[in-house]
């Protein structure tokens, strides 16, 4: 198969021509003018490399949790790629989920690729803005170990708040196994931090979000994750979970080959404007319901962010055309350096001769037109499809 396009964002530039795809990967790239008969031809549509979204819960009415029916997940696995995504690590704390996410990797999927599995905690200290903190479960390594089993060897990431009762356990745990880690929901101070780092934590999840802050004479988890080369940064370009110039400010901080972009999307994403029941089992304390705001915002009873409704692509197109930023220096933020980061950059994460061809063709306004993975068209927005889960809209929306 032979595809063209005017703007073909590669690894060393914006280019014109064509790119022939064999067995799933680009064997070729032809510059324009070369006398080759493309098989589709995407004219000045845009073609960027797949997202890569490493932390997200669901999506369009699916929760990523124990129980969810497999065809639920299928589902999202299509919703993320009508979205531009080709590489996913669907979040969970719950094996169960994990078991059936691990058996779902090792088949092809109509929709985004599994290449891991994130476990957001569940040992966390800091609850954010405007929540009510029920407290979280203490570390448990018989946990951990029926975490590795479920996941099957797919589980490659763990959020921890590095100062909690035996945090440290579980970080030498889970990178014994393989397993990177990460520091998340915390309020451990700057020394805390570096000290954890130093341990072997090498992501801040959702940098910026329920952490603790920059401050004159404590710059705590986000000072420490912005100036310690060894963590790669995820963050939510939204412009709801982070503003506008607080996102400037980290990319001109931060080596920008260390920020991944995510979107932590839950299965309010897509969904209307409206009042929901919550997904959470028992309805902790001020999340009995949840809000989707016009603006996008999901928010608890208190107004606690409680993820979001906005995929990565939203992100990509915040940072081009509010702040500037070129596509040439967005896209690497959510696929070439997500991948690098988690060893997948070999074989993926660029449009490059002999990686997989995974691509997004997007028009102007950053709308997804058509999604590959290796090679394979997974999303095309002619067909008219819907996935959105409508089960979730009977059975969780109020108003």
């Amino acid at each position: 198969m032979i595809i063209r396009s005017e703007r073909i964002y590669m690894e060393d530039g914006c280019k014109a021509g064509c790119l022939e795809i064999e067995g799933g990967a680009f064997k070729r790239f032809y510059p324009e003018g070369s006398l080759v008969k493309a098989d589709a031809d995407y004219g000045a549509n845009r073609i960027i490399p797949g997202i890569f979204d490493t932390h997200n819960h669901g999506g369009f009415g699916v929760r990523v949790s124990d129980g969810v029916p497999e065809e639920e997940l299928k589902l999202y696995l299509k919703g993320s790629a009508a979205n531009g995504v080709t590489a996913l690590f669907p979040t969970t704390t719950e094996p169960g989920a994990m078991r059936l996410l691990a058996k779902m990797a090792g088949e092809e999927q109509d929709g985004a690729k599994i290449m891991g599995i994130h476990s957001e905690g569940p040992w966390g200290a800091r609850v954010g803005e405007k929540g009510v903190n029920t407290g979280y479960p203490a570390v448990d390594l018989d946990l951990a170990r029926r975490m590795i089993e479920a996941g099957g060897g797919k589980l490659k990431l763990v959020g921890i708040a590095p100062e909690v009762e035996n945090a440290y356990a579980a970080i030498d745990f889970f990178l014994k196994n393989g397993i990177a880690m990460a520091m998340y929901h915390t309020n451990a101070n700057f020394k805390e931090a570096c000290l954890a780092v130093d341990r072997g934590i090498t992501v801040a999840t959702h940098l910026c979000n329920v952490m603790t802050g920059l401050h004159h004479r404590d710059v705590g988890v986000m000072g420490a994750s912005i100036l310690r080369d060894e963590v790669y940064c995820e963050l939510i370009c939204d412009f709801l979970h982070v503003s506008k110039e607080m996102i400037e400010i980290i990319l001109r901080l931060k080596p920008n080959d260390k920020i991944m972009m995510i979107s932590d999307s839950g299965s309010y994403a897509g969904a209307p404007v409206g009042k929901y029941k919550s997904f959470w089992p028992g309805a902790k304390a001020d999340r009995s319901y949840i809000t989707v705001t016009e603006d996008g915002f999901v928010l608890s009873e208190t107004g606690r962010l409680s993820g979001s409704s906005k995929p990565v692509i939203y992100g990509v197109k915040n940072l081009v055309e509010k702040s500037g930023m070129k596509l040439e220096d967005v896209w690497p933020l959510c696929s070439l350096n997500v991948h690098k980061k988690y060893g997948f950059a070999d074989k993926k994460g660029s449009i490059k001769e002999g990686k997989d061809a995974d691509f997004v063709v997007i028009s102007d306004d950053f709308g997804v037109l058509y999604t590959y993975s290796e090679g394979r068209l997974v999303y095309d927005h002619n067909n008219g499809a819907d996935y959105f889960n409508h089960k979730f809209l009977d059975d969780q929306r109020l108003a």
